[in-house]
This record gives structure tokens, C-alpha cells and sequence, in this order.
């Protein structure tokens, strides 16, 4: 029985060895607002190529494809990364999850981030200028400051 406990023991150390330990794609989450927009920049830490995004323009549930250059099959993130932002009066809570490429094939299946919101919204997706990030611009939306409709409440007179 001990032989049989070290012989599985030894496969695991194996299999687990044959996969090198890799660095986490993503580099950092930051938030930001101004008057119009609220946006959410995810930065890596290699350069990056943004591909597409679906749906185009509103939902809860955003794809965004990329590809990684400079980069060869060996060096591919396989670890799936997780990032959270708080929500705020004008963020919501969102969830952006790293989705390492389905094959080695990068033309094929490219490396995709989710991006989970806690309601629907409206957003546009763009490269950003610095080539290591994608960023994520939701309208702010105003504010209701109008008071609540009290007629009903009156008597007529």
C-alpha cells in the first residue's frame, strides 16, 4: 500500500512539475470618473492586442479578445485571474475574470477577458494608449433629483 501511495505521490509532483509556474497576465484594475464617463482600465503586464468584444454595447455579460504579443505558446498564462472592482454611486460592482486561450492556436483562440457586471449597462470597449491596457467607458448616468410624484397623495379639489 505504501508503494502504491508513493507512486501516486510521485505522478503528482510530476504532472504538477511538467506545468511551469506561470505569472499572472493581469497587471492591475484602476477606476476613474469624469464628467461623462466612468471607466475601468485593466492593464497587463506584456503589451497587448485587442481584438473584439461582444456584445457590442449593452449587457451584463462582456467578451473582450485579445492577443499578447511578442508572445510564443510557451510563455501563454494558463492560470485563470480573477479581479473584483467595488461598486460605486456611479461603478457597479464588476467581476473581470482572465480566460487563458482555449489552444495553443493564438490566430484561432485568442486570450479573452469576462467582464461580469452586477446590472446591465451601456459601455464602449478601446485599446488604450499605452499598448498594456483595454479600457472600459460606462456613461455616468445623472442622478434622479426630481422629488417623487406626490399628487396622489392631494385631495382633489
Amino acid at each position: 500500500m505504501r508503494k502504491i501511495f508513493i507512486g501516486i505521490s510521485l505522478f503528482l509532483s510530476l504532472a504538477a512539475g511538467g506545468a511551469h509556474a506561470q505569472d499572472p497576465l493581469l497587471d492591475d484594475v484602476e477606476t476613474s470618473v469624469e464628467p461623462d464617463w466612468a471607466k475601468i482600465r485593466i492593464s497587463f503586464v506584456l503589451p497587448v492586442n485587442y481584438m473584439r468584444h461582444f456584445p457590442k454595447e449593452h449587457g451584463q455579460l462582456l467578451q473582450i479578445f485579445f492577443t499578447v504579443t511578442g508572445l510564443d505558446t510557451h510563455d501563454i498564462s494558463l492560470l485563470e485571474d480573477v479581479r473584483h472592482v467595488s461598486a460605486t454611486p456611479v461603478l457597479p460592482a464588476t467581476t473581470i475574470t482572465y480566460d487563458p486561450p482555449a489552444s495553443l492556436n493564438l490566430q484561432r483562440d485568442p486570450s479573452s477577458l469576462s467582464v461580469r457586471f452586477d446590472r446591465d449597462v451601456d459601455y464602449q470597449v478601446r485599446p488604450g494608449d499605452d499598448h498594456r491596457s483595454i479600457v472600459i467607458y460606462l456613461p455616468v448616468v445623472p442622478a434622479q433629483s426630481a422629488p417623487a410624484d406626490t399628487t396622489k397623495d392631494k385631495p382633489a379639489k
